[in-house]
């Protein structure tokens, strides 16, 4: 049991002092008052664990005093001492906040046991404290590398995360590659070049929320999102769309800020892939390493069509094509085959 910092208060200096005496003896650092007045200076000043009061004070009484030297120890616990305690004091006490009730003349072990357990109850919420500051600090750290949708699934989950399987549903995947970036960093100093991805991600991450889609993750200088889960969207498709016109426009404003600085910044656009299908969401890797991430033929498939761009296009299959069809300007394309994609589909273009 850790020593705690105790106020006696008891305008009867001898059982002030034997209280004082048992305590200190026990390790804890004592002090005493012998006046309600009295205690609520010294609380202003000392702030203490634990106040073991009697009822009958002069002035205030013991539960006024209570209440009044809270005020400068919230957390304080409180014993009340009584030699006519009634069922009406008690439960006055009780609702007051004190943690225990004894009566006069207090014998030794009453007082010790029930110091004992009043720690104790303030050493158990000072370690859910504890435990509450870490759970805040761990879920701030997993939403740095991953959605705060996901970190709080993850960390309300009872399992281990390598028991977080994940499952095979229909999801609409977003991935945004900057054109012609290997290029620029090749002239740019490497703090620049990580300026302008930081805020090019900002942007990305921002929209995409924005249009309760979810950021997967960063790939070099392009980034993945997906509508549609681990929370259900009425609309995946076109809050995809609509987040990528968002995007492009937005980029647009960034990349021409940019090019003040320096005109190799006119080199680079950003094309947009998005297509729809039966993925895999879930853990991937091995129990050293994990990552929450979508697996499926259509991450491929927009990952491809980011790649093959025109800068400032967007291009999206016919799985997004049938329910963005009249809520958008689009144009139709050729039929393309793509690079790890056995035969040609039809692609559409999103006209901003």
């Amino acid at each position: 049991m850790q020593s705690r910092k105790i106020l006696v208060i008891d305008d009867e200096v001898m059982v002030a002092d034997v209280s004082r005496s048992t305590l200190t003896y026990a390790g804890h650092q004592v002090f005493c008052a012998y006046s309600g007045e009295q205690a609520v200076e010294m609380a202003m000043a000392l702030r203490f664990d634990l106040a073991i009061i009697d009822a009958m004070l002069p002035g205030m009484n013991g539960i006024e005093t209570f209440e009044v030297v809270r005020q400068s120890c919230p957390h304080m616990k409180g014993i009340l001492v009584s030699g006519d305690l009634t069922m009406d004091m008690t439960l006055e006490a009780m609702d007051k906040g004190f943690s225990r009730v004894l009566v006069k003349p207090v014998q030794t072990g009453s007082l010790l046991r029930a110091v004992q357990a009043a720690v104790g109850e303030s050493e158990l919420r000072e370690e859910n404290i504890r435990l509450n500051e870490r759970v805040l600090k761990l879920q701030t750290l997993f939403e740095q590398y991953m959605a705060p949708e996901v970190a709080a699934i993850l960390l309300n989950k009872q399992e281990s995360m390598s028991e977080v399987v994940g499952k095979v549903q229909e999801i609409t995947v977003l991935f945004a590659d900057i054109r012609n970036f290997t290029f620029l960093v090749q002239y740019l100093p490497l703090q620049e070049s990580r300026d302008f991805l930081t805020e090019f991600f900002d942007i990305v991450a921002d929209v995409v929320s924005s249009w309760q889609g979810i950021l997967d993750k960063f790939i070099g200088d392009a980034a993945l999102a997906i509508f549609g889960a681990p929370m259900p969207h009425d609309s995946p498709n076109l809050s995809a769309v609509s987040a990528a016109l968002e995007i492009q426009k937005k980029f647009e404003v960034l990349r021409a800020r940019w090019a003040l600085k320096s005109e190799l910044f006119m080199q680079i656009g950003l094309g947009i892939g998005i297509s729809r299908g039966k993925m895999f969401l879930g853990n991937v890797g091995s129990g050293r390493r994990l990552d929450y991430t979508v697996v499926g033929a259509d991450v491929n498939i927009a990952q491809r069509l980011a790649s093959e761009t025109a800068a400032g296009q967007i291009l999206i299959t016919e799985s997004v094509y049938c329910d963005v069809v009249g809520k958008v300007s689009i144009q139709g394309e050729k039929t393309r085959l793509l690079r790890g994609v056995e035969k040609k589909i039809q692609l559409y273009s999103i006209i901003p």
